[in-house]
């Protein structure tokens, strides 16, 4: 019986980084959005 290899590319560690940034950057963006969701709803519903 023959193993296949994986059809997935090798990627160096300058791609890797690149998308450890792209992550990270994405993560603060999704962080942001819901710090603001969380901030306008305690505004909206403030009770004084």
């Amino acid at each position: 019986m023959k193993l296949f290899e994986s059809n997935v590319p090798v990627m160096d560690a300058a791609e890797w980084e690149k998308r450890k940034r792209s992550n990270k950057r994405l993560g603060y963006v999704f962080g942001a959005v819901v710090l603001l969701i969380f901030l306008g709803s305690i505004w909206k519903y403030r009770p004084f």
